[in-house]
Parts: structure tokens; C-alpha cells; sequence
């Protein structure tokens, strides 16, 4: 799989050769990486209609997912958080879900070498989607991540593996997550 992700990110680096692979590849191999989105401290990200995330200098690997309406009032009770503190090299992960279906999956990520490459699969498939990485502007070794499943053709979905890789691909981590039904 490591090679496969690798692979993919190689050859999505150029918007020609993307167009390209739309005749070469079968479409779910376009499902790479995406830009890293750096933000201010405590500045909302859109994830989807429903969820925002915000990241936090306080703590460590501290950072918020609420609804927008709610997003001011958890980010202030966040503030006396101590975080994630997750351990280096390493992601968390949780998920949210409605009806037995997973609707988000979200998480942070601590790795000294840059931002890693996170893979989410779903349970059963033999390859998976970026996540949207998130950081700080001035922040370093840690960020966040996100993945909507409605922005893809998923469907009933109760697990997916979520996989951390560095910039040379070598995995570092990988988590299970599932409603727990």
C-alpha cells in the first residue's frame, strides 16, 4: 500500500499529468493528497456545511471540531484544554457518525520531518482518499486532519484505516476506526 500512495502522490503533481490519468487509471486512484491549509490560530475551517475545525497554539496538538454555530463557545473552552499530546511520529483519530455511518473522520498528526501524507480507507477497499491536512502558519511538527466521506462515493461505511506516511513514504502510523456498533 506504502507503494501505491507513493506512487500516487508522484504522479498527481502535475495538473497534465492528473488530467492524464483520468484516461490510464481508474477514477479512485485520483483520490490522493490534498494541499496543506495553514490558518491562523483559532480561524475556523470550513469542512463541510455541518463541521468546522480550528487549531489552537494553547496545549499540545490542541484543536476543535464543532458546528459552525457552536464553534466560538467550544474554541473558548478548548483554550483550557491541554490538547492531544500525542506522541511524536504518531496520529489520533475520531469519527462521528449518524445512522451506523460514519460522516467524519478527524484527527491530528506529530511528525518533526513536515506534513505527513494521510490515507483513509474504507473498510474493505484496497486503496484510499487523502485527508485535508490543517496547520498552524507559524506552527511546526503537528497539525490536523479531515476527511468527509459525502465528498466521495462512499456509502454505508463502518470502518476505515487511517495511515500516516512521511515525505520518502515510509508509513509511521495507522489507526482503525469504527463507530463501535
Amino acid at each position: 500500500m506504502t507503494v501505491q500512495s507513493t506512487l500516487r502522490r508522484t504522479l498527481l503533481t502535475g495538473a497534465a499529468t492528473a488530467a492524464a490519468l483520468v484516461v490510464l487509471l481508474p477514477q479512485p486512484a485520483l483520490a490522493g493528497g490534498m494541499d496543506v491549509i495553514e490558518v491562523r490560530a483559532y480561524e475556523p475551517v470550513a469542512i463541510n456545511d455541518q463541521w468546522v475545525m480550528g487549531l489552537l497554539p494553547e496545549g499540545n496538538q490542541n484543536y476543535v471540531v464543532s458546528s459552525p454555530a457552536s464553534f466560538e463557545a467550544d474554541l473558548d473552552a478548548a483554550r483550557n484544554y491541554p490538547g492531544s499530546d500525542i506522541r511524536p511520529e504518531s496520529i489520533s483519530a475520531g469519527v462521528y457518525g449518524e445512522d451506523g455511518e460514519i460522516v467524519l473522520v478527524e484527527g491530528s498528526w506529530r511528525l518533526a520531518g513536515g506534513v505527513p501524507f494521510i490515507e483513509v480507507t474504507p473498510e474493505g477497499q484496497d486503496w484510499g482518499y487523502g485527508a485535508q491536512p490543517v496547520v498552524l502558519e507559524d506552527g511546526e511538527g503537528w497539525g490536523t486532519y479531515y476527511f468527509d466521506p459525502a465528498a466521495w462515493p462512499l456509502e454505508g461505511v463502518g470502518t476505515y484505516t487511517v495511515t500516516a506516511s512521511d515525505a520518502d513514504g515510509h508509513v509511521f502510523d495507522e489507526i482503525e476506526v469504527s463507530l463501535g456498533f
